[in-house]
């Protein structure tokens, strides 16, 4: 029986720069029965700062979150949209099960017996089952007939394999069978995996913009019309700074590229139906309403 009752660890990001994330998985969600409750006084998990600064607190910041689902949930599993998010608390889960020593070690910092039973999974996991995937091809009423989409994992949910067991940590087919069912036709492309700068864009712009235009750039080369992904924070970067790489392009004398960013989750919600001002679409930097309506309305099941 397909699983349809998650934790949710919201991070930091859910109700802010990935709260379109947030609204389209809760629309799709809704319609495919899932049932999707926040674990309560969850924490921060540590973003990229926990393991840098210390090993410890960056195992203790989200066993901390992950033993309080346990408290309230059970083994339930823990539901982590944002990819960085996932990859903190899977790499506690991991080191809690190394060993007792190490499980001990991990409940002697956060104060708290956790048992470590419970997985980690991230936004795309939950579709995978097949009888979801049934679910889901029963409920798509507007197919994004013949749309062209890049699916973009990034780094966090892929790497490092010993932590995320991903399907294939160089070739990932996930997002594209999920998508694959909305009437969506992925592309191949060679950039699927490549990092897209993360938080360094923030901190060192000059090195990691070009990072952001090579991404668009081979998407585009392969056919692509939209790009897909899984993670806020490469949502916002590619999101926000394509403008940017455009303007690059235009001093180079090259042509603009005109590529919509989404979530996964929105490109399923779209299929099903829904408004694009309740399943985030309306909040993109690069304009992302048309691209979507012109493939429903290539699509309409009578």
């Amino acid at each position: 029986m397909a699983q349809t009752q998650f934790a949710f660890f919201p991070g930091c990001s859910a109700h802010s720069t990935g709260r379109a994330y947030t609204e389209s998985f809760m629309y799709v969600a809704e319609r495919l029965g899932f049932e999707v409750s926040e674990i309560p006084e969850w924490n921060c998990c540590g973003a990229s700062a926990g393991h840098l600064r210390s090993h410890d607190l960056g195992d203790a910041l989200p066993a901390r979150s992950l033993a309080l689902s346990e408290e309230t949930f059970g083994d339930r599993p823990v539901l982590a949209l944002c990819a960085g998010c996932y990859i903190n608390l899977r790499r506690a889960l991991v080191h809690a099960r190394r060993s007792p020593e190490d499980l001990a070690r991990i409940d002697g910092l956060i104060g708290r017996e956790w048992k470590a039973s419970a997985e980690v999974m991230n936004g795309l996991e939950p579709f995978m089952d097949p009888e979801v995937q049934s679910r889901l091809s029963s409920c798509v009423t507007r197919p994004l007939k013949g749309l062209k989409v890049a699916c973009y994992y990034g780094c966090a949910m892929v790497r490092p394999r010993d932590v995320c067991a991903f399907d294939d940590d160089e070739d990932p087919r996930s997002m594209e069978r999920i998508l694959s069912l909305t009437g969506a036709e992925p592309v191949e492309w060679s950039f699927k995996t490549e990092c897209c700068g993360a938080s360094h864009q923030v901190i060192v712009q000059r090195d990691m913009k070009p990072m952001v235009g090579r991404i668009l750039e081979n998407a585009a080369a392969a056919g692509a019309e939209a790009v897909a992904t899984a993670c806020p924070l490469c949502m916002l970067n590619l999101d926000m700074r394509e403008a940017e790489a455009n303007r690059q392009r235009a001093e180079l004398g090259k042509p603009p590229l005109r590529l919509p960013v989404y979530y996964f989750t929105e490109l399923i919600a779209a299929s099903f139906g829904g408004k694009a001002d309740e399943i985030g679409i309306k909040r993109h930097f690069t304009p992302a309403v048309e691209t979507v309506e012109a493939a429903r309305s290539q699509g309409v099941v009578a």
